[in-house]
């Protein structure tokens, strides 16, 4: 069954009900599929057919929510575009992924037009809100769906056809497509659903703040077919959302940790009413449990945190109310830090370098089976058979276990600095100056060192209003962590670069000090 089947079903069921709010439009079940019959039918009309890859370009819009339902049932294959990447980084996606038609917003024809002709495959270029603006050869999106039937052919389709191919975000090299089938990306659907803690109900309505391109945007998905209403902004505006929350009713919003802690920041947050709230999730990058206290404190025990990646959306495991506990025990504030407990459907293990099991405490490599895994990257044999060993799928995240089964991650694999022949993870040494009053953010890196190998350096953010010398944080950190895990130097920034999905991007950072060195490490 594919995801557009799916959304299907939520017509037949709740056709009157409004699916989604886009501004000051409402769009119900009904019209909701009766728009990607349309576009389903203009794809057809192109020639397009079963198999073809269509890439999508699009910021939040009402056709991207098209895309969503059109794309999958006339059986393409969908490659979503990440808006802020660069020309080069498109144009790599669009060769490596074999891309037959593009869909885009026409803000983004100055990114996109100077390397179509690079892009040897791609027969048809979409183009959305040009007003016949587009280019000669450019197919504008309003006359491809115009005259168009609203019901789209019931087309036979294999589990095994390949779904969609969501770009890795990058942070360290050369972005991978992680290939989803029709079965899988139906297992993901329902791999959320049988884990809610709380039913989604026809009344809830959800908010949707990040990037539908993300493969969080499944989330959307998910309401939609337990009936519910999706409020969809066009981009992450603090007041705004919180002006939507009271407003609205909303019941349930997805935020990554940055955007939380944006809201946190808001002067005047508590004067909103926020109770209709139930649900907050949120995940992608790690939460500073100092922030997630503060978090709790104001909008209540709602927390849901999921753990995922692009090769195995979430939950891979699964923090429930139950265990955002602020007043506790130490073992119980202490799990405030962790991605909670396997998810309901997931093996997970945590294995050393010489793969064999940790203890209790040790840190290993953190290795899955679950429903939501990816079927391999797509093009790379290699870096999938390194992915896929002995059966379980190799994240690169790396973890502890505690005794009662708590995932804590401490860091990605690759971004582990050796400094002196001892191992530093980053996240260890920016959870220590986050914990300081005055920063607001915190990256740390290795760069070069002649003595050492590497040196650790950290990147900080400081609150607003508030002076703090490099000094005055390398000693924070040297009370609070062995010696030689404090950074030697601190840069202060206005902020950090960070990828759409909010994850820090530290090849950015690392560059300047690498440039022109054969080694990275």
């Amino acid at each position: 069954m594919r995801r557009g089947n799916l959304r299907a079903w939520a017509f037949y069921r709740y056709p009157d009900r409004t699916a989604y709010i886009f501004g000051d439009r409402e769009i119900s079940f009904r019209e909701m599929i009766a728009r990607s019959g349309r576009l389903c039918n203009g794809l057809l009309s192109i020639g397009l057919r079963q198999g073809h890859k269509a890439a999508v370009l699009l910021n939040n819009s009402v056709e991207t929510l098209d895309c969503q339902g059109g794309i999958g049932r006339v059986g393409l294959t969908v490659v979503p575009l990440n808006p802020r990447h660069s020309s080069q980084e498109h144009a790599y996606v669009l060769n490596n992924s074999e891309i037959d038609a593009v869909i885009l917003s026409a803000d983004f024809l100055d990114l996109i037009s100077p390397i179509l002709p690079s892009a040897e495959k791609v027969k048809h270029v979409i183009v959305i809100g040009a007003r016949g603006g587009e280019p000669e050869g450019m197919i504008p999106y309003e006359k491809l769906i115009e005259g168009q039937p609203e019901t789209a052919p019931v087309l036979e389709t294999d589990d095994d056809q390949i779904d969609r191919i969501q770009y890795t975000s990058g942070t360290t090299g050369r972005p991978k497509g992680a290939v989803s089938t029709a079965q899988i990306t139906y297992s993901r659907m329902i791999n959320i659903l049988i884990n809610l803690d709380l039913p989604i109900l026809p009344s809830d309505i959800n908010l949707v703040v990040g990037p539908l391109a993300h493969a969080a945007g499944v989330m959307n998905g998910i309401y939609n077919i337990r009936g519910a209403t999706n409020i969809i902004m066009s981009g992450f505006d603090e007041e705004e959302i919180l002006k939507t929350i009271e407003r609205e009713h909303v019941t349930s919003i997805l935020l990554v940790p940055t955007m939380l802690i944006r809201l946190l920041m808001v002067p005047n947050l508590t004067s909103y009413d926020l109770s209709s709230l139930k649900r907050i999730w949120y995940g992608t990058a790690p939460m500073p449990k100092e922030r997630l206290k503060q978090a709790i404190e104001i909008f209540g025990n709602i927390f849901r945190q999921n753990y995922g990646m692009t090769e195995a959306p979430q939950p891979i495991t699964y923090l429930g109310p139950e265990d955002h506990i602020i007043k506790g025990t130490e073992e119980e504030v202490r799990r405030l830090a962790s991605a909670g407990r396997p998810a309901l459907g997931v093996n997970l293990r945590i294995f050393k370098e010489d793969d064999t099991p940790i203890q209790t405490g040790e840190m290993g490599e953190i290795q899955i089976q679950g429903p939501q895994l990816m079927k391999e990257y797509w093009k790379m044999p290699e870096a999938t058979a390194d992915a896929f060993r002995e059966g379980w799928f190799h994240t690169g995240d790396m973890g502890t276990l505690d005794e009662e089964g708590y995932v804590f991650i401490l860091d990605r694999k690759q971004d582990m600095i050796i400094s002196g022949g001892f191992n530093i993870y980053p996240r260890e040494v920016e959870d220590v100056l986050m914990a300081h009053p005055w920063v607001a953010e915190a990256a740390v890196i290795g760069i070069p060192d002649d003595v050492w190998g590497e040196s650790v350096k950290a990147f900080v953010v400081p609150k607003e209003g508030f002076t703090i010398s490099a000094e005055e944080l390398i000693q924070f950190c040297r009370d609070n962590i062995a010696s030689y895990k404090k950074p030697k130097s601190v840069d202060f920034v206005q902020d950090l670069p960070k990828n759409t999905y909010g994850k820090v991007v530290r090849k950015d950072l690392k560059a300047p000090y690498w440039k022109g060195l054969d080694r990275r490490v």
